[in-house]
C-alpha cells in the first residue's frame, strides 16, 4: 500500500516541478462503484467503462479502489485500458480465428490479487503519460480459479467491487503554429510544446527548427513530433519522429511527416541543454505540378495572361493526387452491420486499378458507435488484366512525376517496356496496409495489419483480414503494388501493359463475421450503456470466435454425459413401482413427475445433442419443483399422521415447492428451511408415539434395515452434490446424485399406513376399542388364573363376559 502512495506523491511532485514551465489545471472524473463478475471465458461478464479525455493532456492517472467482502478466497482482478476502442482481451492466451488480427490485443493492463491472504481493500494507480484525446474504454473483471459448482447455501457470499476515478493534468499554454509562418520563441532552456492544426491532406508536413546560438558554447536541441497527443520526452529515443540537432552543425534541423491528415492536431515538443532561440516554419504545400514548363519566359507569359491559373491547377492536382478515396456506408438492420462503398462508384463494385508503382491508393472510411462493438472485415480479390480501359474508374489518375527520379515519364515507360517484355520473369505483388488515424506509416505497417498476395493473369487471388472491436475514428486502407524478379527476387519496374485489378469489400458484422462457429452463439451485450457483441462458447471451446479447442470435450465424452444425465433418472422406476405396490399413489405420481421432467430437462440442458419438448425455462422450473416435492412428500410419508392429514400436508408441501420455484428456484436456503420443518413434523409424530407406547418407534429393526441405508444413500448424494461437483465431472457425479436420491426413497418409503397419531377414538370406534381391549385383558387374566379356578363352580363364558362388558359400556354412556 505504501508504494502506491509513494507513486502518487512522486507523480504530484513531478507535476509540481513543471509548474514553472506550464500553466495547467486539474480535471477529475469519478465513476460509481460497480460489482465485478468472474470472466469465465465470456466477454459478456466483463464490465466496460468509458472515460473522456480532452486535448492537451500532459498526464492521466486512473485510481482503482478494489474491495472484497469478508472471508473471500483469493482472486485476480484484471483492468484493461484502450484508447478509442473496446479492449480486446485474452487473459488465458486463447487463439483467434484464422483471419483475425492478433496484434489487436490490448497491452495496457493491470492485474491485482485481492481476498484470501491479500488485503480486502486495495488502491491501484495507473499512469498514462501524454494520452491521446478522445474516449478511453476499460474492461474490468475477476478471474477465479475455483471452478467448483456449489449450491447457494454452501457458497461463500463473496462479492468484489471496483470504484474508478480519473485525474488529468491539462496544459493550456501551448503555442499554436500557423502554416507558412515563423514563430519566434524566447530564449529558454525549458521544455516547450507547440501544436498545429492540419486543415488539408497533402504530401507532407514539415517543421524546420533554426537555432540561434546566444554564446560560443555548443547548443543541443531535442525535438519530437507526435499526432493527436503530447510528445513523450521520457521515451524520446523510442519514437521514430525525433531529431537531435547541434548548433554548430550545418545540417538542417527539421521534422516532417508524410500524408498529414486533415482536421488533426500535430504536437511538437522541444527541449534543450542551453539557452536558444528557435524558429518553427510550417510548410503544407504540394510542390509537384501536373505538367512541366521548362521555359521561364513561357511560364511568365502564362502567369501574366492567366493570373493564378498555374497555382490553381497545381492545387487541384495535389488535392486529387493525395486526397484519399472517400466512402459512404450502408447501415444494416442488425447491430454493427455496416457496408462501405466508394462514393463515385454507383454500381457498388468497389473496383480499383493499381497503376501507381510503390505509391499507395488510400481508401478512407469511418468507424463509430454504429459498428465499434463488432468485427471489421476486409476482403480483397485481384488479378492482372491487360486492357485497363475496360475497368476505367474515377479514382484512376495518370501517373505524375512525383519524385525527381521520375521527371521524364516517357523514359520511365520505355524503361518499363524494356525490362518487362517477359511477364513470366516478373512477380507482381499487391500489398494492403490497414491504418488507423494515419496515412504516413504504411511502409512500416503495424504487426498484423499488412496483407500481401501475388497477382496472376486469369487467376483470382484473394486475402482477408478481420479486426475485433475496431478503433473509433478514421481508418485508411493503403493499397499499392511492387514488382520483383522471380529468379533473383530483386525489385524491378512493373509492366505497364498488365495492371492489377482489385475488388475491395469493407464491412462490419456482429461477433466473428456474424458467426461464432459450430460451438458458440453470438450475443449483444449492454455493459454500462456500452453495446458490444461477443460469442458465448460451448463444449469447452474458447476464444473470440470459439475456435480454441484445447479444452474441448470430445464428442464421445459429450454423448456419454448426455446419456448418463438422462438415463440415470430411470432409477426412479424403483420407487414408483414400490409406491404403487404399497398403495402410495400420490407419492408414485410425484416420483414419476420428477423422473419425467428431470430426464427431459437434462436432455434440453445440453450444448450439443439437445432435445427440448418445450422451452428451457419451463423444463427447468418443472424439474426444480418436482425435485423439491419428492423430498417433502417422502419425509411426510414417513410420519404417523392419519391419511387425511397426510394428504393435506402433501398438498401444502407441494404448493410451497411451487412457490419456492416461482420465487427463486435457486434459493436452496429457503428449500432447506422448509425441508427441516417437514422433518420436524415427522420426528414429532415419532416422539409422541414413543411416549404413548413407552417404546422405540420406529422399531430398531426398521431403523437398521431400512432407514439407516436410506440415510447413508441420501447423505452420500448430498455430499456429492454439495462439495465434489466440478465442471469437468458434473455429468458423472450428478448422475450418481440422481441414483442415490432415487435409491434412498426405496428404503424410506413405509410398508403400510401407520395411524398411531391423530386417530379418532370417540363414538363407535371407542366402544369397539374398549370391548376388544377388555376381552383381551379378561382372557389373559382368566388364563393366568386357570389353576386357582378349579375349586370354583364354573368359569365365566365368553357370552357372559361380552354381556358384562356391554352392560359396563351402557353404564358409561348413562
Amino acid at each position: 500500500m505504501c508504494h502506491y502512495r509513494f507513486f502518487v506523491l512522486f507523480t504530484v511532485l513531478a507535476l509540481k516541478s513543471v509548474e514553472c514551465m506550464f500553466v495547467y489545471y486539474q480535471n477529475y472524473e469519478f465513476f460509481s462503484t460497480i460489482k465485478l463478475n468472474d470472466y469465465n471465458g465470456y466477454y459478456g461478464n466483463v464490465k466496460i467503462l468509458k472515460y473522456s479525455m480532452p486535448n492537451d493532456v500532459l498526464s492521466a492517472i486512473w485510481r482503482l479502489q478494489l474491495v472484497s467482502s469478508e472471508s473471500c478466497p483469493s482472486t485476480d482482478v484484471y483492468f484493461y485500458l484502450e484508447h478509442s476502442a473496446y479492449p480486446v482481451i485474452s487473459p488465458h492466451n486463447r487463439t483467434f480465428p484464422y483471419y483475425f488480427n492478433g496484434g489487436r490485443l490490448t497491452k495496457t493492463m493491470i492485474k491485482k490479487s485481492i481476498g484470501g491472504s491479500n488485503q480486502n481493500k486495495q488502491d491501484v494507480y495507473l499512469n498514462i503519460s501524454s494520452p491521446s484525446a478522445g474516449n478511453w474504454f476499460s474492461a474490468a473483471f475477476t478471474d477465479s480459479q475455483d471452478r467448483k459448482i456449489k449450491p447457494e447455501i454452501l457458497k461463500s457470499n463473496c462479492t468484489y467491487f471496483l470504484t474508478s476515478s480519473l485525474n488529468i493534468w491539462q496544459i493550456n499554454d501551448t503555442v499554436v503554429l500557423y502554416p507558412n509562418t515563423t514563430t519566434q520563441s524566447r530564449e529558454h532552456s525549458d521544455f516547450k510544446i507547440y501544436k498545429f492544426m492540419s486543415t488539408t491532406t497533402g504530401p507532407y508536413l514539415s517543421f524546420n527548427i533554426k537555432l540561434k546560438q546566444s554564446n560560443s558554447s555548443v547548443c543541443t536541441v531535442k525535438s519530437l513530433l507526435k499526432q493527436s497527443a503530447f510528445p513523450d520526452m521520457k521515451n524520446f529515443k523510442n519514437n521514430d519522429d525525433h531529431v537531435i540537432c547541434q548548433s554548430n552543425s550545418s545540417k538542417q534541423c527539421s521534422l516532417s511527416t508524410d500524408y498529414p491528415l486533415a482536421n488533426s492536431w500535430y504536437y511538437l515538443g522541444i527541449t534543450s541543454e542551453c539557452n536558444y532561440s528557435v524558429e518553427v516554419a510550417l510548410s503544407n504545400n504540394c510542390v509537384e505540378s501536373p505538367f512541366f514548363i521548362s521555359n521561364k519566359t513561357l511560364s511568365t507569359i502564362m502567369e501574366s495572361t492567366f493570373p493564378g491559373l498555374l497555382k490553381q491547377k497545381k492545387d487541384e492536382f495535389c488535392r486529387k493526387l493525395f486526397q484519399p478515396i472517400e466512402t459512404f456506408r450502408f447501415i444494416g438492420p442488425t447491430y454493427f452491420s455496416v457496408k462501405y462503398y466508394f462514393n463515385s462508384n454507383h454500381n457498388r463494385s468497389n473496383a480499383l486499378l493499381i497503376r501507381n508503382e510503390k505509391k499507395p491508393y488510400f481508401i478512407e472510411f469511418l468507424v463509430d458507435q454504429a459498428n465499434n462493438g463488432g468485427t471489421l472485415n476486409f476482403y480483397l480479390v485481384n488479378n492482372l488484366i491487360n486492357d485497363p480501359n475496360l475497368y476505367e474508374s474515377d479514382f484512376l489518375v495518370n501517373k505524375a512525376s512525383l519524385f525527381p527520379s521520375e521527371k521524364n515519364p516517357k523514359n520511365s515507360t520505355h524503361s518499363s517496356k524494356s525490362k518487362t517484355s517477359n511477364l513470366a520473369e516478373i512477380k507482381v505483388m499487391l500489398y494492403a496496409c490497414l491504418l488507423f488515424n494515419s496515412m504516413s506509416k504504411y511502409k512500416n505497417c503495424p504487426d498484423g495489419f499488412l496483407l500481401s498476395t501475388q497477382s496472376f493473369t486469369n487467376i483470382f487471388s484473394n486475402f482477408q483480414l478481420n479486426v475485433a472491436y475496431p478503433f473509433m475514428g478514421k481508418w485508411y486502407l493503403a493499397v499499392w503494388k511492387e514488382c520483383f524478379n522471380i529468379n533473383t527476387n530483386e525489385s524491378v519496374t512493373c509492366p505497364t501493359d498488365f495492371v492489377p485489378h482489385a475488388l475491395i469489400q469493407i464491412s462490419s458484422d456482429q461477433c466473428a463475421n456474424d458467426y461464432c462457429g459450430e460451438y458458440g452463439t453470438c450475443y449483444i451485450i449492454n455493459s454500462q450503456l456500452n453495446l458490444v457483441s461477443a460469442c458465448k462458447c460451448s463444449g469447452g471451446y474458447e476464444g473470440y470466435g470459439c475456435t480454441d479447442g484445447r479444452n474441448a470435450i470430445p464428442a464421445r465424452i459429450y454423448l456419454a454425459s448426455v446419456l448418463f444425465l438422462t438415463t440415470s433418472n430411470l432409477v426412479f422406476l424403483l420407487p414408483i413401482c414400490l409406491a404403487i405396490y404399497r398403495k402410495w399413489y400420490i407419492e408414485s405420481l410425484i416420483y414419476f413427475y420428477n423422473m419425467f421432467f428431470s430426464t427431459f430437462y437434462h436432455a434440453c440442458d445440453q450444448e450439443f445433442y439437445s432435445f427440448c419438448i418445450f422451452n428451457y425455462d419451463g423444463l427447468q422450473l418443472a424439474d426444480f419443483i418436482s425435485s423439491y416435492s419428492s423430498f417433502i412428500i417422502t419425509v411426510l410419508a414417513m410420519s404417523s399422521f392419519e391419511r387425511q392429514w397426510k394428504v393435506f400436508t402433501f398438498f401444502v408441501g407441494l404448493l410451497a415447492c411451487i412457490s419456492i420455484g416461482l420465487y427463486d428456484r435457486f434459493s436452496y436456503s429457503t428449500f432447506v428451511v422448509f425441508l427441516c420443518i417437514a422433518i420436524s413434523f415427522t420426528i414429532f409424530t415419532w416422539i409422541k408415539i414413543c411416549i404413548s407406547k413407552r417404546k422405540l418407534y420406529p422399531e430398531r429393526r426398521q431403523l437398521i434395515r431400512y432407514y439407516l441405508p436410506g440415510f447413508i444413500l441420501a447423505l452420500t448424494g448430498l455430499l456429492i452434490y454439495s462439495f465434489l461437483q466440478t465442471k469437468s465431472n458434473y455429468w458423472i457425479l450428478h448422475s450418481i446424485w440422481h441414483m442415490c436420491m432415487a435409491s434412498s426413497i426405496v428404503f424410506f418409503l413405509p410398508k403400510e399406513e401407520t395411524q398411531h397419531f391423530g386417530t379418532d377414538l370417540s363414538g363407535e370406534n371407542l366402544k369397539v376399542a374398549l370391548i376388544l381391549d377388555h376381552i383381551t385383558t379378561t382372557t389373559a387374566t382368566s388364563s393366568s388364573l386357570s389353576d386357582s379356578s378349579e375349586t370354583s363352580n364354573s368359569p365365566p363364558t365368553s357370552k357372559s363376559l361380552i354381556h358384562a362388558n356391554v352392560t359396563e359400556i351402557s353404564l358409561l354412556e348413562a
